[in-house]
């Protein structure tokens, strides 16, 4: 009944702080883009042809003031469908700041589920709940507009030799415009999951960040548009570039705890496990409050099966917030693991007790052999009942460890799990025990026999309620059902033995996958 694997996930921090660092930025930046006095699409087509016509020109082209006005029309073009639109935005009301008033009213209104469609004329927006979730252009002068305004401005910078053009009021402000602009969509990217978009627009941003500034314009920074390009390049598995984007970060002191932990990462990634764990180490020394390093190294010690100082880690961790029930459960999980290794040695012990036995009957005519036989088999059993009591020991400590977490959080599924695998364990400690009672005595007690299997059959009956309770978490957990399927069979109960088939039957066919 114990081969049920014991839930654990590597830890992680309970909000995923590469995501909202990034996500709480998105914001909007209060540019309202007049449609009613400012360019025509017609005028902006033309103004393309006209700029993309100007690069080809040799004179033309090696003159920073054509960049600059290429740079003003491409992002008027990135924003005249679109522009002043933001996530969270009020269909209608809140005086001017709703879609209604800035775009005007929609040539349809369509229902999706539980999405309320906007069209227009070359867009479509989503509304939910009374408020703008997305948006989508429909149309394109050119969709890669965005980006070409900020590679004219870099180039006009570029071409201005004698460094006057970048300090202008003028040019600083349209750096404001396009940069918040591209590193807001380089966030949009990120969040659907494109990295390499988000990557080379960020990359775009970053280099913008480098420009001067006017004073209003405290929006996003280099060191900040730094750490975002090593989280985009982390994730999009690009490692070495994640891995010198970090260095930076730590050199520049900006998010230096979460830098060492994605640094050190980058490296585990890169199967480099020697320079993971020395960089987690360095962060932990000069970093002792950042959670995420502890975590690292509740981790790597887990994995290694060095249970002190994976339990030295997680004690520090639930100092720092004794409010996080992951750090309970994987403490208990380290108790639950121990109870296998010295569950293997009761084993081991009993069968060496057995065999001892059974030479001291086969010496049975030989009263000193027969005698050193007997003795060599109760240290034998001794040793034995010795691990019984750690596993007794271990298992408590599990089970109060797993409560904990479930206080905290009563949603805990793998803490509710891994308390139903405890019982199991002591179900099935308890059914060998009662066996080896009558296999390794001389004297059968078939009472005390009897005792231990009537505890082992309660404890499978606890095991089936704190199973029960964990399907009440997430009822659609195919091991815990068959689990509950086989503890309900062994009970001869048909009841709920067909209430947990009809259960999986519901699930359908396990979906073969690869991992």
């Amino acid at each position: 009944m114990t081969e049920n694997k014991l839930k654990f996930n590597k830890l992680k921090l309970t909000e995923m702080k590469k995501l909202t660092t990034i996500i709480a930025l998105i914001f909007f930046t209060g540019i309202l883009f007049a449609q009613e006095t400012g360019p025509t699409w017609e005028g902006l087509k033309k103004q393309k042809e006209k700029s993309d016509a100007d690069i080809t020109n040799p004179k033309k082209s090696s003159n920073p003031k054509t960049w600059i006005k290429r740079a003003n029309t491409y992002f008027d073009i990135s924003t005249f469908v679109l522009g002043g639109l933001y996530k969270g935005m009020p269909a209608k009301g809140n005086g001017i700041q709703n879609a209604e008033y800035l775009i005007g009213k929609p040539g349809k209104i369509m229902k999706q589920g539980d999405e309320e469609i906007w069209v227009y004329n070359r867009k479509k927006l989503y509304f939910k709940n009374g408020t703008l979730d997305h948006w989508e252009q429909t149309e394109f002068i050119d969709k890669d507009a965005l980006r070409k305004s900020a590679e004219a401005l870099l180039k006009a910078v570029e071409l201005d030799t004698k460094g006057k053009l970048k300090e202008k009021a003028s040019t600083k402000e349209l750096n404001e415009m396009i940069k918040n602009s591209i590193i807001n969509k380089a966030i949009s990217k990120y969040t659907e999951k494109d990295y390499d978009n988000a990557y080379k627009l960020m990359d775009y941003g970053y280099k913008l960040c480098q420009l001067p500034k006017i004073e209003t314009d405290t929006a996003y920074n280099e060191k900040q548009v730094q750490y975002f390009e090593g989280i985009i390049a982390y994730n999009a598995k690009k490692y070495d570039k994640a891995e010198k984007h970090f260095e930076h970060c730590i050199k520049d002191n900006y998010q230096s705890g979460l830098s060492y932990h994605y640094l050190a990462d980058s490296y585990a990634k890169s199967g480099n496990n020697e320079k993971f764990i020395s960089t987690v180490k360095e962060g932990f020394q000069k970093y002792p409050d950042e959670e995420q390093l502890i975590i690292d190294l509740i981790n790597y010690y887990m994995q290694r099966n060095e249970e002190d100082k994976a339990v030295e880690y997680i004690d520090i961790a639930i100092q720092k917030n004794s409010d996080n029930p992951s750090y309970y459960s994987a403490k208990a999980t380290i108790y639950d693991n121990k109870t296998d290794t010295l569950t293997k040695m009761y084993n081991k012990y009993m069968s060496e007790a057995y065999e001892l036995k059974k030479k001291a009957f086969q010496n049975r005519n030989n009263s000193k052999l027969k005698a050193e036989f007997q003795k060599k088999r109760d240290e034998k059993l001794d040793e034995a009942l010795n691990q019984v009591k750690l596993i007794d020991e271990n298992i408590a400590k599990a089970e109060k460890l797993y409560e904990k977490s479930l206080e905290i959080n009563p949603k805990f599924f793998n803490a509710a799990y891994n308390l139903g695998r405890l019982y199991l364990k002591k179900n099935d400690l308890k059914a060998k025990h009662a066996d080896w009672l009558l296999k390794v005595y001389i004297n059968k007690d078939f009472k005390k026999s009897g005792e231990y299997e009537a505890a082992a059959k309660e404890d499978l009956k606890t095991a089936a309620q704190k199973f029960e309770n964990a399907l009440k978490i997430k009822s659609d957990d195919r091991d815990l059902l068959n689990v509950l399927k086989r503890i309900y069979f062994k009970l001869h109960d048909k009841e709920n033995l067909d209430r947990i088939n009809k259960l999986i039957e519901n699930l359908g066919n396990e979906e073969k996958t690869i991992n």
